[in-house]
């Protein structure tokens, strides 16, 4: 699922939550007064502030190379609740305000979500020691949070039947609000971001991304750092820095492998791939071509009667009885697939004759993704594609 969908989701998961705890919690008739108001208003965004936060901010650690998902749930719910509650006030005072001057309340409504949304974008960002994320988490949130509140406005004013008191209107409302912050707040830092990691391979986090927002960024298996790999056991407790210098980005720490050659200190190029332990990394940067093709790592097709290496620094290989990569059994062509190495070291798999990739029928002419873990199945044969712990044959 595409990150920003999922970062939306979020939100309006979090938006219903602050519902139903504002519901139970808050009486919605007023208190009475300016200062009754503002105390109730307070309370209320204070509540729903507190829940939004927190559900972004775990799926910020699950969707993320940032390690538990529970990781800074205990140190940002007291900030939330607190910045709720002031941005609650200070929107209440700007309505008051504005009505006094005859601004519609409808915008003036809408810049009070905004500061919410600010507030929620900017506890995320501190939460990761990163200002430069804080800050645009604060633009992308204040963005979602006028947008989600003008919305919410709209809703406020549907009533279903005489004895609605708006609840339903509330509950859509506030779960578009969350929705929209937490797709703004995603919005904002993918258009900023400069550099990021994006976990490879077939482990636990393929597909996880962190974005380089500070200068120092530290990787380790303790929770201490900022990429945190804990659930990798060969990963040190501190294994380095990702260091910027200007617009390079470098490595500095224990020996990894980088493009499978063992390094201490090299700076980075796009398309380079970091491994830490068992967990591989890609690196990339917005506005730079990667220097050159990444290597692809040692592999092998295995089944119970054979196995046979893939040569080293292949581009393109045929599969089959007759082909460069020969493999042999009941049902298999002469050339019954291709696989093709890309630039970023990923594998592409092309059917020249019928086949099954994981169970699943795959037609002759269709290209799809190959990925070590993966199981081809030619004929009546079905071999797994591994990594190889030799060396690979020489093309």
């Amino acid at each position: 699922m595409n990150r920003t969908l999922q970062t939306t989701l979020l939100g309006a998961t979090g938006g219903f939550l602050g519902f139903v705890l504002s519901e139970f919690l808050v009486p919605q008739t007023a208190s009475g007064g300016f200062l009754g108001n503002l105390v109730s208003t307070a309370l209320w965004t204070a509540l729903l502030m507190l829940p939004l936060t927190l559900v972004l901010l775990a799926g910020e650690n699950l969707l993320g190379l940032r390690g538990r998902w529970s990781r800074g749930l205990a140190q940002v719910w007291l900030p939330a609740l607190l910045l709720g509650a002031f941005s609650g006030a200070i929107a209440q005072f700007i309505y008051a305000l504005g009505l006094m001057a005859g601004t519609p309340g409808r915008l003036m409504r809408a810049l009070g979500w905004a500061i919410m949304g600010a507030g929620v974008g900017l506890l995320l960002g501190l939460n990761d020691r990163s200002m430069t994320k804080a800050l645009r988490g604060a633009l992308g949130g204040a963005a979602g949070g006028f947008l989600g509140g003008l919305v919410f406005d709209s809703f406020t004013a549907l009533r279903f039947g005489e004895d609605d008191t708006g609840t339903v209107a509330r509950l859509v409302g506030l779960t578009i609000l969350g929705a929209a912050i937490g797709f703004m707040l995603r919005l904002a830092q993918e258009f900023f971001k400069g550099a990021w990691l994006m976990g490879t391979g077939t482990g636990r986090y393929e597909g996880k991304q962190y974005i380089l927002g500070k200068p120092a960024v530290t990787v380790g298996r303790s929770d201490a750092n900022d990429i945190s790999l804990y659930h990798d056991g060969q990963s040190p407790m501190q294994a380095g820095t990702l260091l910027q210098r200007g617009r390079h980005w470098h490595w500095e720490g224990d020996t990894i492998l980088i493009n499978r050659q063992p390094q201490t200190r090299a700076e980075l190029h796009p398309g380079d791939r970091l491994t830490i332990g068992q967990t591989e990394l890609v690196f990339q940067q917005k506005g730079k071509t990667a220097s050159g093709c990444v290597p692809v790592p040692p592999l092998e097709l295995t089944a119970s009667h054979q196995t046979v290496p893939f040569p080293a620094g292949f581009q393109h290989l045929s599969v089959g009885t007759e082909g460069e990569l020969r493999v042999e059994g009941a049902g298999i062509q002469a050339r019954h697939a291709t696989i093709t190495a890309q630039p970023d070291g990923t594998l592409l798999l092309q059917a020249q004759a019928p086949l099954e990739l994981n169970d699943q029928p795959l037609a002759a002419g269709r290209t799809v993704p190959l990925r070590p873990g993966d199981l081809l199945k030619l004929g009546d044969t079905e071999f797994a594609l591994i990594k190889s712990e030799r060396l690979p044959v020489k093309s």
